[in-house]
């Protein structure tokens, strides 16, 4: 492994990403497998890694070390993952009357290049989601690291590439740059096959733009832009009304606002105004806290002019003061909703939506675009009105949560972490939970192909089967492909 830092060695990089693509598949599942759990122990067993990333980002010890620990549970999901097998969508059909033989499998798309977030050094950083399902599907990865994090990306790609080496992971499957400017250097290497990125809107349409305008045009996978819209109903307004106050406001400043899955836009009746106050008083008396960077706190400031200049109400302004910011929080009502308030803030703040009538918010939401989530609260007497916004919040979001909060990303098999556009720039796509793995592959389908040409998992006796889709029967756990009697 080593440390790219320059144009002409970025495309040195990629090439040899692509030397190591074929040793990464001859691995096996079973050897990746071994070795993401390796790494996953290696973090654990780290001391250092949180003081570091505490000193660059100002986020607390608590919330990094549960960043550690969700970044090896990640690496064990995906060790799991390849190890079942499922996410290779295997299939058979036996030559026949209607035609050839024909077995399908998914393959490594190739080379990935990666752009580590801010926010989560660890779970979206070197070893990130992104990171780990690319070498989980047998795919190399370059990745840029934060300009924001250089002491924690080295260190954390040191503490890999040793546990990574260990299990004869071959030295270029994983690289590192940087270069602060190196970004579209890297997405237009030829031997690049795809891109991994989350951050801002105007970052990842900018890869995106530079991916599509290659003679060779590639994917990019970005996650981006989300207000994550919360809608609070009649009736679960009245209930509860200072635990939905808490929970709420709790969710706005987890990490100073800096989710990507913060609540931006609380929907809520213009006549709930036991819970407006409640919101209120709690953002009015929250703690001030320090961003991540510098870059980010000048960029929230320019925020909150923004949501001033947009005619909402200023109901808790944030101060700034050397101890960091306070939350803000403005309302609208909802026929005053308008294109700069529904932008993404990055940060500590939020915008109260206050409507009159139930109906008007199917439209609204719908002119928001896309969203990694949205959240309705509702109780047993708003169960029948919210029914279409349900179906509303499913068409324009990645994750629907009721009576919950958008925060908190539960890394799983069932997680979906995206949305239609700008929330993503591949709405079939998720970046966080099993099926991540799904974007570095790419499906091939051999035809009349002799076995010793096939992968193993082909195979009529494969060394190592997994769940097949045998002449339209699917089965799982068996041991060959043979067709049945």
């Amino acid at each position: 492994m080593s440390v790219a830092t320059a144009e002409p060695t970025i495309r040195a990089a990629a090439a040899a990403s692509s030397h190591a693509a074929s040793e990464l598949r001859a691995m096996g599942r079973g050897g990746r497998a071994r070795a993401l759990r390796a790494v996953a122990a290696a973090l654990r067993g780290d001391h250092d890694l949180v003081a570091i990333a505490s000193a660059e980002t100002h986020l607390d010890e608590v919330r990094l070390r549960g960043e550690i620990e969700r970044t090896a549970s990640q690496a064990e999901l995906f060790a799991d993952v390849i190890v079942e097998g499922s996410y290779l969508d295997a299939a058979v059909d036996h030559a026949s009357a209607n035609g050839p033989e024909l077995r399908r499998i998914r393959v490594p798309v190739g080379p990935v290049v990666v752009f580590a977030a801010g926010n989560f050094p660890f779970a979206f950083g070197v070893f990130g989601g992104d990171t780990v399902s690319a070498l989980a599907a047998g795919c190399p990865v370059i990745v840029k690291a934060h300009p924001d994090l250089p002491m924690t990306s080295m260190a954390t790609f040191g503490l890999v590439r040793e546990a990574l080496a260990g299990h004869a992971i071959p030295p270029d499957a994983l690289q590192i740059v940087t270069e602060a400017d190196a970004g579209r250097a890297l997405v237009e290497a030829p031997s690049v096959a795809a891109v991994g990125f989350t951050g801002s809107a105007a970052g990842g349409r900018a890869l995106f733009d530079f991916a599509a305008a290659r003679p060779v045009p590639i994917p990019v996978f970005a996650e981006m832009s989300s207000t994550n819209p919360t809608i609070i109903a009649p009736e679960a307004a009245r209930t509860d009304v200072a635990g939905l106050a808490q929970q709420l406001v709790s969710a706005v400043t987890s990490s100073a606002g800096q989710l990507c899955t913060k609540p931006g836009l609380i929907f809520l009746p213009r006549d709930a105004l036991a819970l407006i106050e409640a919101i209120s008083e709690l953002l009015a008396v929250a703690e001030p806290r320090r961003l991540l960077s510098s870059n980010i706190t000048e960029r929230y400031l320019h925020r909150l002019a923004e949501l001033r200049a947009g005619g909402a109400e200023e109901r808790t302004p944030g101060s700034v003061s050397p101890s960091g910011v306070a939350p803000t929080l403005v309302a609208v009502p909802i026929e005053q909703l308008n294109g700069t308030l529904t932008e993404e803030t990055f940060g500590p703040a939020t915008v109260l939506v206050t409507y009159a009538a139930f109906d008007d918010l199917a439209g609204a939401l719908s002119s928001l675009g896309g969203q990694l989530t949205t959240t309705v609260h509702a109780v047993d007497g708003d169960f029948e009105m919210i029914e279409g916004l349900v179906d509303v919040a499913a068409a324009t979001s990645g994750r629907v949560v009721v009576n919950g909060v958008p925060t908190g990303v539960r890394v799983a098999w069932s997680t979906t972490h995206g949305g239609p556009y700008p929330a993503s720039t591949s709405p079939s796509s998720t970046s966080v939970g099993a099926s991540a793995i799904d974007r570095w592959t790419r499906p091939v389908t051999w035809q009349s192909t002799p076995d010793r040409f096939l992968p193993d998992e082909l195979r009529e006796d494969p060394r190592e089967p997994v769940p097949t889709r045998v002449d339209g029967v699917l089965l799982v756990g068996a041991s060959s492909v043979r067709e049945s009697s």
